[in-house]
C-alpha cells in the first residue's frame, strides 16, 4: 500500500530510488510493500470512522515533484481500508482511504499535496493525476487521504502508486516508502486455486509460501523468507514453471506488513493454466545479498579484504566506496581471473547467499 519498494535488484549503489512498486511493492501498510506487497488492517482505526474520511478535491495547478526528499517533512502509515489483494467486481466504484501522521517537524498545509506517480499495469483506476490535502495537519496529528477510484472491466492485479508533496515539490516519505493500492478484479468476487503452499530450507534460509490466489489471466503467490528484505534483496525475480515451461513474471515487491521477509509475487498464468498442469514449481534461482550493506560500506570491504587476501593469496584491493563500486587497484592472484575476483569480493562483501530453493505447489 506505501509499496512500494520489493525491489529486485543486483547491485544499486547509493543511488536514490523512489518505490514505485515493492516494496517494490510494499509493505504496516504498504509502506512498510508494496509490495510488496501486504495484508493490512481492514479498515480505518475507530477513532476515525471512515464514513467521516474527507474526499480530497482535485488541484486546481500541478506541482512539479522533484526526486528529492523532503528532510524535515516526514509521515508514517496508521491504517487503511481495501488492504493489497482485496478483491473487487469489474467496474465496482470504491474510495481509498489511508490514516497518515505527522512525524516530521512542518504542519502540513492545503499547499500539500497527494500526487499520481505510477500504474504499472496501464490503469489509474479513475484517479486524478493530483489532489490537494483539504486540512492543516500539525506534527503528531493524524489525517485521512481519500482517493474515489473504479475497478477496470477487465480481471486481474492491478496497482496504483501515489506520492506526498510539499510545498517545495520535495517527496515526504511514509515510513520511507510511498502510497499505493493493489486489487484483484474478478468477477464472480473471490479467487480460485486448487494449489496449495509449500516451504524449502537450504543455505541457511527457510522460505514459505503463504498464499496462493489466482484469475482467469494470473496466478499471484505470497511468499515469505527468514530473512529480512530490510537487508537483504534478491537479484532476480522468482521463476514459477508450469510443466517445467516458465511463464512471464507480471509484477512483484515486498510485503512488510507480512513480515520482514515477505514478498509478494505475480504471474501471467491463469487459473485454468493451474487446473489443467501436473506440475507446478516457484524457483528462486539466484542470490539474496546485502547491496549495499548496512552501515558504512568501506567498513564491510575492509573485513572482506581481511579475510580474502588470507583466503586467496595474492589478491588485494584498496577498499574506497564510490559510485563505481566498492574498491580500486585489484591485483590479481596467479590464474585468477579479474572476472572471478570481482565475484568473489563483491559476494563478500555484501554477504552473498546463493540458492537456488525450489518449492513445489503441484
Amino acid at each position: 500500500m506505501t509499496k512500494p519498494r520489493i525491489l529486485y535488484k543486483r547491485i544499486l549503489l547509493c543511488v536514490f530510488v523512489v518505490f514505485l512498486l515493492t516494496g517494490c511493492v510494499s509493505e504496516q501498510q504498504s509502506t512498510k510493500e508494496p509490495t510488496t506487497q501486504i495484508f493490512f488492517s481492514t479498515a480505518i482505526r475507530a477513532t476515525h470512522p471512515y464514513a467521516t474520511a474527507t474526499v480530497l478535491s482535485p488541484a486546481q495547478t500541478l506541482v512539479p515533484v522533484m526526486t528529492s526528499t523532503s528532510s524535515l517533512d516526514k509521515a508514517s502509515f496508521v491504517s487503511e481500508n481495501y488492504p493489497d489483494n482485496s478483491i473487487l467486481k469489474p467496474g465496482e466504484a470504491f474510495t481509498k482511504t489511508w490514516e497518515i501522521k505527522n512525524t516530521g517537524a512542518s504542519t502540513w498545509t492545503t499547499n500539500y499535496h497527494l500526487v499520481l506517480i505510477a500504474s504499472p499495469e496501464g490503469n489509474t483506476l479513475g484517479s486524478v493525476p493530483q489532489i490537494s490535502f483539504s486540512q492543516q495537519t500539525s506534527p503528531g496529528e493524524t489525517m485521512l487521504l481519500s482517493v474515489p477510484l473504479a475497478a477496470p472491466q477487465s480481471e486481474g492485479i492491478y496497482s496504483v502508486y501515489w506520492a506526498i508533496i510539499n510545498e517545495a515539490g520535495e517527496i515526504i516519505p511514509v515510513d520511507g516508502s510511498n502510497l499505493w493500492v493493489k486489487i484483484h478484479v474478478s468477477k464472480s468476487g473471490q479467487n480460485s486455486s486448487s494449489v496449495s503452499g509449500g516451504e524449502i530450507s537450504a543455505n541457511g534460509i527457510t522460505i514459505t509460501i503463504t498464499n496462493i490466489s489466482t484469475d482467469e489471466q494470473t496466478t499471484t503467490i505470497n511468499l515469505c523468507l527468514s530473512v529480512s528484505l530490510h537487508t537483504y534483496s534478491l537479484d532476480r525475480s522468482p521463476k514459477l514453471l508450469i510443466n517445467q515451461v516458465q511463464v512471464p513474471f507480471v509484477s512483484g515487491g515486498s510485503d512488510f506488513s507480512s513480515g520482514e521477509g515477505c514478498m509478494v509475487v505475480t504471474y501471467q498464468a491463469g487459473a485454468n493454466d493451474i487446473e489443467k498442469s501436473s506440475d507446478v514449481k516457484l524457483i528462486m534461482d539466484g542470490s539474496l545479498r546485502m547491496s549495499p550493506p548496512p552501515g558504512d560500506p568501506n567498513v564491510a570491504c575492509q573485513t572482506a579484504r581481511q579475510n580474502l587476501i588470507i583466503e586467496y593469496p595474492g589478491i588485494n584491493f584498496q577498499c574506497n566506496f564510490s559510485m563505481a563500486g566498492y574498491y580500486t587497484d585489484l591485483e590479481l592472484p596467479s590464474g585468477m581471473t579479474q572476472t572471478l575476483a570481482n565475484s568473489i569480493i563483491i559476494d563478500t562483501i555484501e554477504g552473498a547467499i546463493y540458492g537456488p530453493w525450489t518449492i513445489k505447489i503441484k
